[in-house]
């Protein structure tokens, strides 16, 4: 993953937490975790992070969006 698609899907994730300053993040290794948003996103949103890279490692359908569910990303 690049700079410019890890700074878009931050930017596109911090837009559905009621606090997008808040503590929302962890790292291990070379994964970065932000946890679960505080409202379901939309689908054009779910579909441009996953086109940036960015999953839900907790789903058992790639294809399938679950807003109960964090977002990850390897850097």
């Amino acid at each position: 993953m690049n700079l410019k698609d890890f700074a878009e899907g931050v930017s596109i994730i911090r837009a559905f937490y009621n606090d997008p300053d808040g503590y929302h993040i962890g790292a291990e290794h070379d994964q970065l975790y932000l946890y679960a948003t505080d409202r379901p996103m939309d689908e054009a949103s779910v579909a441009k992070l996953k086109e940036l890279g960015w999953f839900q490692p907790d789903s058992t359908d790639d294809d399938a969006y679950s807003p109960e569910d964090g977002w990850s990303a390897f850097v």
